[in-house]
């Protein structure tokens, strides 16, 4: 697995520059929710920690932005040096893994956006993230977990025989600054697994300068949602609530987003 756009978080930053539907709905369920302590597992560049954090200023919380990837983490403190002090002084950032990192004290909301839990990749890598997750909240907790519906339509193309992978264009954003980025994916699923080995290629552009041509491959879990339930009843949640896109509607057959909603049983 060559995960490469972790290793540039500006360009990922670009890949998402229009994606602020998931951020506003975090900020909106942790303004719900009222929590005293926030963790976000997969902060990355911290896309959706600071907004968090301006709402933890105002609602009297603080963050902390858990993630694996140094590079990412350096360029969300980049971002954070330039935010207003009592932004700055609400967040903590920290290097650790998921499966294993202990909170000093109990959170009252974990949230993982942006699908990060699917690079846990086996179910013992899955019981172990989520019963940490258990293990970090105050009893009635929350453990919020934003997963991408399983594409059914791509993973029958690759399943045929002879296979056929269509290369789509998922991706094509611009900033001020005039950059452009487009993004171009190949999907396989490989069933026995319950995995999609998906291979994205990047084409940057940036005014007066050649394209540049990248790729990162990613191995990605897929989960269903009755598989989802299940890891939280197995590890001591109560789902309180499913939601099938940012608006906090109803899951339906044209899904395309799953947010889950656990709730750590009282004491």
């Amino acid at each position: 697995m060559d995960d490469l756009i972790y290793d540039r978080p500006r360009d990922y930053d670009l890949e998402h520059e229009n994606d602020d539907e998931d951020v506003a709905f975090h900020v909106e369920l942790a303004r719900r929710l009222a929590p005293r302590r926030v963790l976000e597992l997969g902060a990355g560049s911290g896309r959706v920690t600071i907004p968090l954090a301006e709402l933890g200023v105002r609602a009297g919380f603080t963050v902390t932005a858990l993630d694996v990837s140094e590079a990412m983490l350096a360029e969300a403190q980049h971002k954070l040096a330039d935010a207003p002090p009592e932004v700055r002084e609400r967040v903590r950032v920290v290097q650790a893994d998921m499966r294993t990192w202990e909170a000093p004290e109990p959170v009252d909301l974990i949230v993982v956006p942006c699908s990060s839990m699917c690079h846990l990749l086996t179910l013992d890598d899955q019981l172990a993230a989520w019963s940490r997750a258990h293990a970090n909240l105050v009893p009635g907790g929350r453990f919020v977990v934003d997963v991408v519906m399983p594409d059914l339509a791509a993973y029958a193309d690759s399943l045929r025989q002879p296979p056929r992978t269509l290369v789509e264009i998922d991706g094509d954003t611009s900033d001020e600054r005039g950059r452009r980025l487009l993004r171009y994916r190949t999907t396989v699923y490989v069933p026995h697994e319950q995995r999609a080995s998906i291979r994205f290629l990047y084409d940057k552009f940036a005014q007066g300068d050649h394209a540049e041509r990248w790729l990162s491959d990613f191995e990605s879990h897929v989960y269903f949602p009755r598989e989802l339930e299940l890891l939280y009843r197995q590890t001591g949640f109560d789902v309180e609530v499913t939601y099938g896109d940012y608006r906090f509607r109803a899951p339906r057959a044209t899904t395309r987003e799953l947010v889950m909603v656990g709730r750590r049983k009282p004491s």
